[in-house]
């Protein structure tokens, strides 16, 4: 008789800059679940359920056009700040999968890290189980810092290679990066850790404002990380936020989550979603003149 198979670990690591307590604490706050654990863009949480004790269970339900999708499982371990473990299941049918959750605090900011066990049968599919999680930390970042994080979601039909591509190539980004009204003179992108990227763009007035960074992390099709400043006339550059890209493809579908974390001010933070939120409008439009 053959013996069975061990689980397949999937693992993902974020940093986060707010205390371990403060991202402990959003995964079991029943108020504050809802806005980002198994969340999608565009579909609309209807039922979270919380009994935050070892032992106790949790149902997440959220509305995906005709489909309601369940999310149901039970609490293992429960160590505040640093450990939490649940396993979890989508389907009454299916055994439930096992996640853990371990948080390393370092002063105010702390490093998840999340392993999920599954099962060996799925392992093909471990690339889309990264990204679902990936995405998933991406919008926990606001709920644990919300005063200076700004988060974006859209969906996009179509594939992620393309928008990979309106992201990374200086010529499809000149098509779209700028508020409305806006446009790119210029786009230069040194697409490597530690290379730096430039836009430089006109108002309608006339004026000239140039955003540039640097490269932090660079997954392709899936993931970039990079500073953003503004750039002033003596070329100096003035305070930076972090911008977090995921990228995620379902059914020809991509699913792009946007964080831009550590602004100075709400008033930043809010100039800075309308902005963003014009061009990802145009970046849409392009996407569809392309396909």
């Amino acid at each position: 008789m053959s013996q069975p198979q061990s689980p397949t670990a999937l693992t993902v690591s974020r940093r986060f800059e707010a205390p371990a307590e403060r991202v402990f604490d959003a995964w079991l706050d029943p108020d504050g679940v809802g806005r980002w654990l198994f969340a999608t863009p565009g579909a609309t949480m209807e039922r979270v359920e919380i009994d935050a004790r070892v032992g106790g269970s949790f149902m997440i339900a959220e509305r995906r056009g005709e489909e309601l999708a369940e999310h149901f499982g039970t609490y293992l371990e429960i160590d505040r700040p640093r450990r939490l473990v649940f396993q979890f299941a989508t389907s009454h049918a299916d055994a439930p999968t096992r996640v853990t959750v371990e948080i390393d605090p370092q002063g105010l900011a702390c490093v998840l890290t999340l392993t999920h066990e599954i099962d060996p049968a799925w392992a093909a599919f471990g690339d889309k189980v990264v990204d679902g999680w990936t995405m998933i930390l991406d919008a926990l970042a606001p709920v644990a810092s919300p005063d200076d994080t700004l988060i974006i979601s859209r969906s996009f039909p179509f594939p992620r290679t393309l928008v990979w591509k309106a992201w990374t190539e200086r010529e499809r980004v000149a098509r779209w990066c700028c508020p409305k009204g806006f446009t790119v003179r210029h786009a230069d992108a040194d697409l490597r850790p530690g290379g730096r990227w430039t836009t430089a763009m006109r108002s309608p007035e006339g004026a000239e404002h140039v955003a540039t960074g640097e490269y932090r992390a660079i997954e392709p099709e899936r993931r970039m990380i990079f500073t953003h400043g503004w750039r002033s006339e003596d070329g100096a550059v003035g305070h930076e936020t972090l911008v977090t890209l995921h990228l995620m493809e379902h059914e020809g579908h991509t699913f792009m989550t946007f964080v831009q974390s550590g602004f100075e001010s709400l008033e930043s933070r809010d100039g800075h979603h309308g902005g963003w939120g014009e061009a990802f409008e145009s970046l849409g439009e392009h996407l569809a003149g392309a396909s």
